[in-house]
């Protein structure tokens, strides 16, 4: 008699919508508390709290170029047929005052950025005047206000300069110290440390053997954390060994983040996501409906965020932007977490051939006063090439399985925002 088999069907685990991986990632996400740093240690870091300008800015009337202060009452009717002729009184350069005040008649040399004398409210132009034998001869009339940087017309004290949650950038430099901020409160940033897996890979200054590639996968991930204010602690490369794999989490265990590219997948040596699971991590979410990028992996561990990465490199570069940099925004306390995000014209039809959130490597550039983006030759995962010819992400929702040329698209830049 022949027996009977029964087939098991086992199905897939389901796949995590994007938009609910994303609010189960920035719900993990807590700000780490404050600390002061220096002015110039500040750029890339996010405001703990309100920078108030303490005093205004300018501080105090000034001249806005070099010539002679006056009252502009006393310069009504002066041409270059008929000067108006006051004496001169008295110079004033940038970092000096007029020990005196200009009175009627009067005038004074003032340079560039000096402070206006008492009684003078106006400055006329060295083209626009003469001195000789102690006379200033002023040839057109100016009105009040002429020439004139008034206190507190770039800044009023008492006015918020930047709000917490603020991310303090280049810009910002100047303006902070004019104000004497010499150090500011910002949010602590979390120390985040970069693994990559997998025994075919060897370091980019090592040679080839075969079946090797090169781990550019840490390199690219660590740039990406120094874009965001970051130094990263890379510990290189791990092997597919459990023992070698255990020894390396050992390491990263005192940081705040963990960042694990390769060996989240499905394969026969992909160890990353059972190692964890047998040491006690608590996982959210394992595969998202996104391509590239599903096999992501997200939990705790000891206390640390641990994010398993795909080893692919634009997988793995994919899986950053949409959910580790808002996630690290969100910690360092910034408000914007999806600061950069634009919109763009296609220049092309896009087809997709299942509902997942794909993101396709793009040119993004200005055109006539607006943005376009156009999908580079070649599309893949692995591809690293079409990475490098690329600066950003054209962002195709779950359910829309056909762009067309001129339609308005979600743009996500690749370097910076």
């Amino acid at each position: 008699m022949s027996a009977h088999r029964t087939q098991v069907h086992v199905s897939a685990p389901r796949l995590t919508r994007v938009d609910e991986a994303r609010r189960i990632v920035l719900a993990q996400a807590t700000t780490l508390g404050p600390e002061r740093v220096r002015l110039e240690d500040g750029i890339g870091r996010v405001l703990a709290q309100d920078v108030i300008a303490e005093a205004s800015l300018p501080p105090f009337d000034n001249s806005a170029m070099d010539g002679y202060t006056v009252r502009s009452a006393d310069t009504a009717g002066a041409s270059r047929e008929q000067p108006v002729r006051l004496k001169l009184v008295g110079k004033v350069a940038a970092g000096q005052t007029l020990e005196r005040e200009v009175n009627r008649g009067e005038a004074a040399k003032i340079m560039t950025g000096a402070p206006l004398p008492i009684g003078a409210d106006s400055v006329v132009m060295l083209e626009e005047a003469r001195f000789r034998d102690g006379i200033v001869e002023i040839r057109s009339p100016v009105a009040p206000g002429s020439h004139i940087r008034k206190v507190g017309e770039d800044i009023p004290a008492g006015n918020s300069v930047l709000t917490a949650g603020s991310r303090i950038r280049l810009q910002h430099l100047g303006l902070l110290a004019g104000l004497g901020y010499a150090t500011l409160p910002v949010y602590r940033s979390p120390t985040v440390v970069v693994l990559a897996t997998g025994s075919e890979l060897v370091n980019i200054d090592e040679p080839l053997a075969p079946g090797k590639i090169r781990n550019s996968n840490g390199l690219v991930l660590a740039a990406l954390l120094r874009q965001l204010g970051i130094q990263p602690l890379d510990l290189g490369t791990a092997v597919d060994e459990r023992v070698r794999i255990q020894r390396k989490l050992q390491e990263a265990a005192a940081s705040d983040v963990i960042l694990i590219s390769g060996g989240v997948s499905v394969g026969e040596h992909d160890l990353v996501k059972r190692i964890l699971r047998d040491l006690g991590m608590e996982i959210f979410f394992w595969r998202v409906n996104m391509k590239p990028g599903k096999p992501l992996l997200f939990g705790r561990w000891r206390g640390k965020v641990i994010f398993g990465l795909p080893g692919n490199p634009i997988s793995c570069v994919v899986c950053f932007l949409e959910f580790i940099s808002p996630f690290l925004r969100k910690v360092m306390g910034e408000r914007d977490v999806d600061q950069g995000r634009v919109h763009a014209r296609l220049t092309q039809s896009i087809r997709k051939k299942e509902p997942r959130r794909q993101l396709f490597t793009a040119k993004l550039e200005e055109d006539q006063g607006g943005l376009s983006v156009t999908p580079t030759p070649q599309q893949g995962s692995g591809m690293l090439n079409s990475l490098a010819q690329a600066n950003a992400f054209i962002v195709v929702p779950e359910e829309t399985m056909r762009l067309e040329a001129s339609d308005l698209v979600e743009v996500l830049p690749l370097w910076g925002d």
